[in-house]
């Protein structure tokens, strides 16, 4: 391969690496954290205030700032309530108040404050506020985590390229290659 190729895939690998470089150890860190359990509301402050009655169809704004400024709690950014997985919620990823209806029909008013590292797992979970985009719905930090999918196919490809795919040790890297799939697919079977 020549000289100028090789030189070309080494800029692209290095700049999109260290462009995604941020992206990588968001994703890194809260996928190993989430694994041992640690979750977005962990390190958060909540509150919880029951309420007497499911507020009516509406009149769910009023009773959310009402009882945030009974608490003397900050109002969010957001005022805006939006119904979340049936529940209507009002706020963002960072700080949140959401009436949800438990099994037994008490309704609560739960208020969440979290940390930086909630906020970033949200950001992972793709849970922060949305636009449409077409028939989809998108956070910003969305296009930053396909961006960085999509340049992970590109660092193995440069690197390949600049390797000119292992000339000298292709045995050796075929075979490692093949100890990768095959244990990557033995833990897959076993993990179902």
């Amino acid at each position: 391969m020549k000289k100028l190729d090789k030189q070309f895939w080494m800029k692209i690998h290095l700049y999109l690496s260290l462009f995604f470089l941020p992206v990588a150890f968001i994703y890194a860190l809260t996928g190993a954290l989430y694994i041992f359990e640690i979750r977005q509301n962990s390190g958060a402050q909540t509150w919880n205030f029951k309420l007497d009655s499911m507020p009516q169809k509406g009149k769910e704004a009023e009773v959310i700032i009402q009882t945030l400024l009974d608490a003397n709690l900050p109002l969010p950014s957001n005022t805006q309530v939006r119904n979340l997985k049936g529940n209507m919620m009002m706020g963002n990823v960072k700080y949140s108040a959401t009436i949800t209806k438990d099994q037994k029909g008490e309704v609560t008013l739960r208020v969440v404050d979290r940390n930086l590292y909630g906020v970033l797992l949200m950001m992972h979970k793709s849970q922060g506020d949305k636009f449409t985009l077409g028939s989809y719905k998108f956070t910003f930090f969305d296009f930053m985590a396909i961006g960085f999918a999509c340049s992970l196919m590109l660092f193995y490809f440069s690197g390949l390229v600049i390797t000119s795919f292992c000339k000298k040790n292709r045995k050796g890297a075929l075979c490692t290659f093949l100890a990768g799939l095959i244990l990557t697919s033995v833990a897959v079977y076993f993990s179902v």
